[in-house]
C-alpha cells in the first residue's frame, strides 16, 4: 500500500475546517448570548435593539419574547427563556426600551463588565463617558454617550470603585434609576 505525502499546512487547514464546522450547513446555527455577537452596545444586546416591538425582538433572539402575563402595558420586563442570567429587558408599550445587566457574565462591545474599576470604564470609553453622583449611594453613574447617537446610552452604576450593574438603551428609559417602579 502506498501513501501520498501531504504537507503540514494542508493537514492543519483540513483539521481546522472540520473543527470549525466548515463545509457543513451552518444555517441552522442560532446565536446565543454567550457568542461574541451578543454584546451590550448603546443600542441594545446583540441583535436585540431598543425600539424593536416584542415581535421583532422575538425574531432577533430566536425564541418566545413577551411581557409577563398581567404585566402593565406602560412598563414591564420581558420574559425570554434563553436570556443569560442577570439580563433583563424593559418593555414600554410593547417596545424594547432598555437591557439591564445585573450579574457578571455579559460584557459590552468594548469588554466593559460588572466588577470593572471605574478607571477601566473611563479608559474604555475615554471622551464619551460622563460621571454623575449616584442617587441613592456613594457610587456613581458613568454614562456613555456615543457622539454619533444622542438617543442611546450605556449607564454603568458603581459603588464608588467598581461597576455593580449596567444598562443600555434609548432615552429617556435608559436613565430611569428605578426601572419600571
Amino acid at each position: 500500500m502506498r501513501f501520498r505525502s501531504v504537507s503540514l499546512p494542508v493537514l492543519l487547514l483540513a483539521a481546522l475546517t472540520t473543527a470549525c464546522g466548515g463545509g457543513g450547513d451552518d444555517s441552522a446555527a442560532v446565536a446565543t448570548a454567550g457568542d461574541a455577537a451578543w454584546r451590550i452596545t448603546p443600542q441594545g444586546f446583540g441583535p436585540l435593539l431598543a425600539g424593536q416591538s416584542t415581535a421583532e425582538a422575538a425574531a432577533a433572539v430566536g425564541s418566545a419574547f413577551a411581557a409577563a402575563a398581567g404585566a402593565s402595558p406602560d412598563c414591564s420586563y420581558a420574559e425570554w427563556a434563553a436570556a443569560p442570567a442577570g439580563v433583563r429587558v424593559m418593555l414600554v408599550r410593547d417596545t424594547v426600551a432598555r437591557v439591564e445587566v445585573t450579574q457578571a457574565g455579559v460584557t459590552t462591545a468594548e469588554q466593559g463588565r460588572i466588577g470593572d474599576a471605574e478607571g477601566r470604564i473611563q479608559s474604555l470609553y475615554a471622551t464619551k463617558v460622563y460621571i454623575r453622583p449616584h442617587k441613592y449611594t456613594t457610587g456613581k453613574y458613568m454614562v456613555v454617550i456615543p457622539p454619533e447617537d444622542t438617543l442611546h446610552r450605556i449607564v454603568f452604576e458603581t459603588d464608588g470603585q467598581n461597576v455593580t450593574l449596567f444598562r443600555s438603551g434609548r432615552m429617556p428609559e435608559v436613565e430611569f434609576v428605578e426601572g419600571c417602579s
